[in-house]
């Protein structure tokens, strides 16, 4: 009897906790987004689709197992615009799956395993809010004084490359985690081939395009021997 009764408590208790954990009000506007550093030289109210949406996508969403072209979980692709614009209802969050899949129950909620964080929900949200554009700053990111790896070329890398160019099975057999790697492509001229869209390369980042101005710190970074600090 002693264990019957304990054994509903916690029950009980396990129900209560699974239906109240994920519950959110979404029809409470977040916070704005941490605002973008002092070489951002774009509106800093804007939240633009390829420089913080797109990132934020591919690397939580778009990867193997996943959403990318080859899995295709649920019908979806969230590699590029098209793809994810589908999912959304232009000036209305709550309206939008990309957004409110994000709360859900712990079995449906995406990103799955590891749940964006409030900036990156509330970058979804405020996009969306704005009217779902796709739209890019192009003069993002574009100080070229002091050009490191560790100072400028490894915060794009991040952003945009390690969604898949990480983990135990990196796409296409390419690792981009340590400045190692990154040089190693370099040195192929697979890295500068991609980003630039060059013939007989996979055109990378997927679905989007780095600025004219970060393709550049990548070709003075290698210029100048690659620099590390």
């Amino acid at each position: 009897m002693k264990f019957s009764f304990f054994a509903a408590l916690l029950v009980i208790l396990l129900i209560v906790v699974v239906s109240c954990h994920h519950k959110a009000d979404l029809s409470i506007a977040p916070p704005k987004p941490a605002p973008p550093g002092p070489d951002f030289k774009c509106s800093h109210d804007t939240i633009y689709f390829q420089n913080f949406v797109l990132p934020v996508i591919l690397t939580g969403c778009a990867k193997s197992g996943c959403h990318d072209a080859a899995t295709r979980k649920g019908g979806h692709v969230l590699d590029s615009y098209e793809g994810i614009s589908r999912l959304v209802v232009p000036f209305n969050p709550q309206a939008s799956k990309l957004y409110t899949i994000l709360f859900s129950g712990t079995s449906q909620r995406m990103p799955p395993d590891t749940p964006f964080n409030a900036d990156q929900k509330s970058i979804i949200y405020w996009w969306i809010a704005q009217g779902a554009y796709n739209n890019k700053c192009d003069s993002a990111g574009c100080d070229s004084t002091n050009v490191t790896y560790t100072g400028s070329i490894s915060p794009i890398i991040q952003s945009w490359c390690l969604g898949c160019h990480s983990g135990s099975s990196p796409s296409h057999g390419l690792s981009l985690e340590t400045y190692a790697e990154v040089v190693a492509c370099a040195n192929s001229n697979r890295l500068m081939g991609s980003i630039r869209h060059e013939s007989g390369y996979s055109a990378m980042p997927v679905g989007g395009s780095l600025s004219p101005c970060e393709i550049a710190l990548f070709q003075k970074w290698i210029n100048l021997g690659k620099p590390q600090k």
